[in-house]
């Protein structure tokens, strides 16, 4: 075939490509839906290629379009594929509860044959499994069983002041710290133990297998970030572009720990009413009926639940910790405020708190809460549109003449709803008083989001409150924390980061201030 003739076959090929990219970017158009115009090929999500932003914080970008201001949603284009953003309360509404049978999947997945791990747990897994698994977890997660494992995170909260103690003496109690990086050594502890009753002592020892493993998962260089953005907005790629939400390391970790573990304690019979049993029971319940199928015969999927909550435990109790310490920081008032409150109620308990105690820490709540609206750790949601055998589709009438159609994602912006003006006076301002009690009912539900909400919200949120709430404790106790100037003057994202994370890390100035002796308590 001459040269010319090759030439000629592939720039066709191109210009049928292009054409047939312009074709799917009309969809909206076509439909009468409003949009935001798409760039040839990449549709809306030049930002987050570029890694000018974050794809969740170009969401909430979209959202606070001027051409969106007045519209229930948005259409977009993840590269090809038609997506709407929600924007309306009652469609949001819609989406995570009342029409939950129709958006009970997320849009982003995981590959089956490369990321097994991935593709089983709790937060990817799809269809009835999920609501099978959720079913055999719940029971892990009731008030009265994190009543239970209370003790072991206050246990790791006395090793957070032992290791706070030691850096006090080397530098006479006043020194300049990335404060994300001592929440994070916290919470990989109190993960690790509550959940998998291992003692990892990252805190004694930073570079603590735990730890180490814990950083490879939300280390966020631009490889990472394409695999998230893969995962999440082109999850038909997942496969062909061999993504893996857990790196190979990571999942070899998890293996070799969580067998160990779960051996050790089916050996034992040792009860320590946490993840650990669960799993263990559920491996016991598929042995007892070897003719019926069962999930826990298959290893990774046992692996897979005890992966993700050790990620999603540590990581966004101690982005949540790291932020709270951050507005404090520049909030002395309000600083002063909660360790008073802090300490007045350890004098109170002699010294400690118990769960009742630290759960009716009323300013404690209210800064966390507060803390959750500016920073979500996750900054949007995702669901995909399922159509139902034998019924109409859902329809987006008054607001427009359009039906859903079958493997529509969807986007919902929390970062952006939880700094609406439309909902919350000055927004943009960090002001714990919004969740005061007399102020909490005036809170529009599907306007604050940050564990998510419906059957599909978040399952550790309790344990994830508890964790943040013990590591304030704990640290302001007997510590002050002040900014200096390594610290951040503006907050920044880190434009690669799927979760919200401080660009540069936060740095604060951790300062030895005990407000009242405990010790006679």
């Amino acid at each position: 075939m001459a040269l010319t003739e090759v030439l000629f076959l592939v720039v066709a090929a191109l210009v049928a490509v292009y054409l047939w990219f312009q074709r799917n970017h009309t969809y909206w158009q076509r439909k009468g839906i409003p949009y935001i115009p798409p760039t040839p090929i990449i549709g809306n999500t030049k930002p987050a290629f570029t890694l000018e932003t974050s794809f969740g914080l170009h969401l909430s970008d979209i959202y606070n379009d001027p051409r969106a201001q007045n519209e229930a949603v948005v259409g977009i284009y993840a590269l090809n594929k038609p997506g709407l953003v929600i924007r309306d309360v009652d469609l949001i509404k819609s989406v995570l509860i009342k029409d939950f049978n129709r958006f009970h999947n997320r849009y982003a997945q995981c590959d089956p044959h490369r990321d097994p791990l991935g593709y089983n747990n709790l937060f990817f897994v799809r269809n009835n499994h999920w609501k099978d698994i959720r079913t055999k977890l719940t029971p892990v997660f009731t008030s009265g069983k994190i009543k239970q494992m209370y003790p072991l995170i206050q246990e790791i909260g006395k090793d957070l002041e032992a290791a706070l103690k030691i850096r006090d003496e080397k530098s006479s109690g006043k020194y300049i710290t990335e404060i994300k990086d001592i929440c994070a050594l916290f919470t990989t502890d109190s993960i690790a133990s509550i959940a998998y009753g291992i003692r990892v002592n990252s805190l004694e020892n930073p570079n603590a297998e735990f730890r180490k493993y814990g950083r490879k998962v939300f280390n966020f260089t631009i490889f990472r970030a394409k695999d998230f953005f893969v995962s999440f907005f082109l999850p038909k790629l997942v496969s062909l572009l061999r993504i893996q939400f857990f790196p190979p390391e990571l999942a070899s970790f998890m293996r070799k720990t969580i067998r160990h573990v779960m051996e050790e304690r089916e050996r034992t019979g040792h009860v320590r009413n946490d993840l650990i049993d669960i799993l263990v029971a559920l491996r016991k319940e598929a042995a007892a009926e070897p003719s019926k199928p069962h999930y826990a015969r298959n290893q990774d999927f046992l692996v897979a639940q005890a992966g993700v909550f050790f990620t999603a435990g540590f990581e966004t109790s101690s982005s949540t910790m790291s932020f709270a310490l951050y507005e404090l920081a520049q909030h002395p008032e309000m600083q002063q405020r909660l360790r008073e409150e802090i300490n007045e109620a350890l004098l109170e308990g002699g010294g400690s708190l118990t769960y009742e105690k630290i759960q009716g820490l009323e300013y404690l709540s209210m800064v966390v809460d507060e803390v959750l609206r500016l920073y979500p750790v996750l900054p949007f949601l995702d669901r995909e549109y399922e159509s139902i055998q034998g019924e109409p589709d859902l329809s987006l009438k008054p607001f427009y003449d359009f039906s859903y159609e079958n493997g529509t994602p969807v986007f919902i912006p929390v970062f952006a709803l939880h700094r609406d003006p439309k909902y919350w006076k000055n927004p943009n301002q960090f002001d714990p008083e919004r969740f005061s009690p007399e102020n909490r009912k005036n809170i529009q539900a599907m306007a604050y989001l940050p564990f998510g909400t419906g059957p599909h919200n978040c399952i550790g949120s309790r344990i994830g409150l508890l964790q943040s709430k013990m590591g304030l404790v704990h640290l302001l106790k007997n510590h002050t924390v002040r900014t200096c100037a390594e610290t951040i003057k503006e907050m920044k994202f880190d434009p690669k980061a799927l979760l919200l994370q401080a660009d540069g890390g936060i740095h604060l100035e951790l300062i030895n201030d005990r407000l009242y002796d405990l010790s006679t308590a």
